[in-house]
């Protein structure tokens, strides 16, 4: 019996320590050394259990047309759309020369294929101005991308004539005196004589300084009827044809109607100036 009490508070004794030694095991910190990669990058393995979430992406409206650099794709940046809209309005309002288009507002590119077609849907007003307001939609391999509406300015280009020296009124203007150079007929040369027009029957209305771009408004038609000059009338109708003389008794330009009087029966009409000197009668 005394060996056995002996054993028993032996055992007492011991399992107290036994058991606060296990616990504090759970009550101490426990000591976790941080690791070190590459180049002093150093990553502790004590971190917070809340993980920031990934940057969330948010596609532009265009994300859906081709990303890659293939030839057969394209931007359609402001340069480009303004040369197509150039192009489009001097098609629209057959202009001849060259038509440049500027967008006037900020403009942001769109990603397209090769494929792609513009069309104006309508102009604001709707005739070739200098300022103007273009509706136009673009599809890019048969999907509709969209509807714009853009203000924009206008130059339309043309080869005009020029005076080369000093010029007065009343002369007339043959291919020597004149040279010709490329100008905005939309602004500032709005009503400049495009080069290649006929100017005969056509005489300067103004004087002109050399080197001046030379407008419809600067000119006036020669007078091929003059008053008090005896012309040739020409009368016809009914399958009756009848020429006789008579006199001028106004000034007359081509294609303008003038009084004429008949020298025989001292009766007047109204006749229609042919050419020089030259007048009709419709009987």
């Amino acid at each position: 019996m005394p060996v056995l009490r002996k054993y028993l508070l032996l055992i007492l004794s011991v399992l107290p320590c036994v058991v606060i030694a296990d616990v504090s095991r759970f009550l101490e910190p426990i000591s976790v050394h941080p690791k070190t990669f590459g180049q002093g990058v150093v990553i502790s393995q004590k971190t917070s259990a809340a993980i920031s979430p990934a940057s969330l992406y948010k596609p532009n409206s265009f994300d859906y047309l081709p990303k890659d650099n293939s030839p057969n794709h394209l931007v359609l940046s402001r340069e480009m759309l303004e040369a197509k809209l150039g192009e489009l309005l001097g098609y629209r309002y057959q202009a001849s020369g060259k038509v440049i288009a500027y967008v006037t507002r900020q403009w942001k590119p769109i990603r397209l294929s090769g494929n792609f077609i513009l069309k104006i849907r309508d102009c604001m007003p709707d005739q070739l101005c200098s300022s103007t307001f273009v509706r136009f939609a673009i599809w890019d391999n048969g999907a509709s991308i969209g509807e714009f509406a853009e203000p924009i300015r206008v130059s339309h280009f043309l080869n005009c004539y020029y005076t080369k020296n000093l010029s007065s009124r009343g002369s007339k203007l043959v291919g020597q005196s004149l040279t010709e150079r490329p100008v905005d007929v939309l602004k500032q040369h709005a009503g400049a004589v495009p080069s290649g027009s006929d100017l005969k029957g056509y005489e300067l209305g103004v004087n002109l300084r050399e080197n001046s771009v030379l407008k419809w408004s600067h000119l006036t038609k020669v007078a091929l009827v003059k008053k008090g000059e005896i012309v040739d009338v020409f009368a016809s109708g009914n399958g009756i044809y009848i020429s006789m003389k008579g006199m001028a008794l106004e000034n007359g330009v081509e294609g303008g109607v003038v009084k004429v009087r008949n020298l025989s029966s001292e009766k007047e009409f109204q006749a229609k100036v042919l050419n020089e000197k030259s007048v009709k009668v419709q009987l």
